[in-house]
């Protein structure tokens, strides 16, 4: 018979991608129309989030261009859509403002490298199959991340909201700066504030609003969903309007976004300027991009698989990590600021009719038209109104929900949580993400350290092994069964000891100890040599020790230590062989307890 090679995964950088093999004519309607409305969509959100990140507001459009381009040619998620994000921009804030002007040139050489930074670190771990890295940041460390940045965003942005510049981006900072603004200027500038609550106020209408269209027209949800996605434009609009209203009719004056333009020399250029990039203090990026190209790849790999569930496909991490690179680099060369999946962006975009990334693609040439057409209507954009939209963008993030249920079940997870967001709203977004990350591994170690070691007997009638604290069971008078619930290592050996000890002290009669090693899947060398020594106290005591259920590699290892040796006749292959073989030595009969 021929031997068949084995099924092994196609390398993530193999071109061209699946989706391309399984696109079919029949996608193109869909893909079309999702194109066209999640273009529209990127318009508000971009141009708000790259004010979020404190780079010119035409740099987050030019950020949503090529990126969605080369994550088509390399991504392997059928809905997600890329481009600038809130919390990516919040971090890219984070990170420059203390080390230049948000705006000048300095600064958005800085962007540049940290796009190209996250292009690199994210293209690296692509090609040498480190997907699975995303596995270093919990779920409570993710959320607690995304709850503090989302509050810190809606905190941050009521200033500009009411006219006021930036607050600074942690709660004490912010705390200051308010406090001095009241004592310097009193109130804030009231067109601003005017333009920016009324902008506020149509953006949270828009939901309602869109699902009372929805029941008048009996549209279906998806289709009602879009159209509130869809409202911030219609906000802007609305925002533009009462600026020119209030600035021509009351002659209050209106913080305006200003002439941009591409090349210009007031405005921002495609690349940085030489010299600026000459000032980059690069050391002092490492850091910072290797946390934003990790939250990034996390938060896009979240909303990729809740996708890939909902439309039983299947996500490749290591594909998804050169797509993010590839999009990064496409970011990179159109200006420049770190990119990721959008959650809001991705789920229009599904809902629009989406079946491939091609709908990127159309996305991508339609917004090069609206750029071209709308970048001189930038200028009379209202920067309180994109405070608005970012408001409105990030205030479903803010909820406790995820904290509540990790505390049901498991309080370290809860901890994790909590200290992640106490970091990021007190210090930062990189003292949080490390606080997560020691507390998540500190847990993990502790709870490793502390494994369950129970004693268990024979269900009646079965040949099953279960804790006699939980069952009603079968005892073998003048034995005991111990199971040994985790891999044993240095960490945790001495305490599997002790427990063991314990248990068998409770039962002085059993001159027979059974250890059920089914959940064991390694044994380091400071076990095995515990392992013999606790062998030899046994004998000394009078007990015979066994050894059951040992699993291939667990064995393996055993063997290559010499320690099976040491156990020849004494390691059996289950519980219930153990239970035959010790009842012929065992005179009393068995007992139900």
């Amino acid at each position: 018979m021929q031997a068949h090679a084995p099924v092994t995964d196609p390398a993530p950088w193999s071109w061209p991608p699946p989706w391309v093999r399984q696109w079919q004519r029949a996608d193109l309607h869909g893909d079309v129309v999702a194109g066209l409305v999640v273009a529209v969509m990127l318009v508000p959100q971009s141009l708000a989030y790259a004010m979020l990140a404190g780079l010119p507001v035409q740099a987050g459009l030019l950020a949503s261009v090529l990126p969605l381009v080369a994550y088509a040619a390399f991504g392997s998620s059928r809905a997600m859509s890329v481009g600038p994000a809130a919390i990516t921009s919040l971090m890219v804030a984070q990170t420059l403002s203390p080390m230049a002007a948000p705006g000048s040139a300095h600064y958005q050489a800085l962007a540049w490298c940290l796009a190209l930074g996250s292009a690199l670190v994210l293209g690296l771990m692509g090609w040498r199959r480190l997907g699975f890295l995303s596995q270093l940041l919990s779920g409570p460390v993710v959320q607690g991340f995304t709850v503090a940045s989302a509050l810190l965003i809606l905190v941050g942005q009521a200033a500009p909201l009411v006219g006021w510049a930036g607050l600074g981006h942690t709660l004490p900072d912010m705390a200051r700066a308010l406090a001095q603004r009241v004592q310097a200027s009193g109130w804030p500038a009231w067109g601003d504030a005017v333009v920016g609550l009324a902008t506020l106020a149509v953006l949270m209408a828009g939901r309602p609003l869109a699902a009372f269209i929805g029941r008048m027209l009996r549209w279906p949800a998806a289709r009602t969903d879009v159209l509130s996605r869809l409202w911030p434009l219609v906000g802007l609009l609305a925002a533009v309007g009462v600026a020119e209203l209030l600035q021509r009719g009351l002659d209050a004056f209106v913080h305006r976004v200003g002439a941009v333009s591409l090349f210009s020399e007031g405005g921002a250029t495609l690349w940085p300027d030489a010299a600026a990039l000459a000032q980059v203090d690069v050391p002092s990026l490492l850091v910072p991009v290797l946390l934003i190209s990790l939250v990034g790849f996390v938060s896009s790999m979240s909303v990729a698989q809740t996708f890939a569930l909902r439309q039983g496909d299947r996500v490749d991490a290591d594909r998804e990590l050169l797509g993010l690179g590839a999009a990064n680099l496409g970011s990179t060369l159109l200006g420049g600021m770190p990119v990721s999946g959008g959650l809001s962006r991705s789920v229009v975009n599904e809902a629009a009719g989406a079946r491939s990334p091609l709908s990127g693609l159309v996305s991508a040439g339609v917004l090069v038209v609206m750029l071209a057409a709308l970048l001189p209507a930038l200028a009379l954009l209202p920067k309180a109104a994109l405070a608005a939209v970012i408001m409105t963008a990030v205030s479903g993030l803010l909820t406790l929900r995820p904290l509540r249920e990790a505390a049901r079940t498991d309080r370290s997870e809860a901890g994790a949580f909590v200290g992640t967001a106490v970091g990021v709203l007190l210090v930062g977004f990189e003292a949080g993400i490390l606080l997560g990350m020691a507390w998540s591994i500190g847990a993990m170690i502790w709870r490793h350290s502390q494994p369950h070691v129970a004693e268990v007997g024979r269900l009646p009638g079965t040949e099953h092994f279960r804790n006699v604290q939980r069952h009603q069971v079968e005892r073998l008078p003048g034995a005991i069964w111990l199971r040994v619930d985790d891999s044993l290592d240095f960490t945790n050996i001495q305490r599997v000891e002790q427990a063991l000890c314990a248990l068998i002290q409770a039962r002085p009669e059993a001159r027979h100890v059974v250890v059920l090693m089914s959940a064991v899947n390694h044994v380091d060398h400071t076990a095995g040599q515990a392992l013999l020594t606790f062998d030899a106290a046994q004998q000394a005591q009078g007990r015979t020790l066994w050894l059951a259920e040992i699993k291939g590699p667990v064995m393996d290892r055993l063997h290559a230590a010499g320690i099976a040796e040491r156990f020849e006749g004494r390691i059996v292959r289950s519980g219930q062989d153990a239970w035959l073989r010790l009842t012929s030595l065992v005179a009393e009969p068995c007992y139900v307890i």
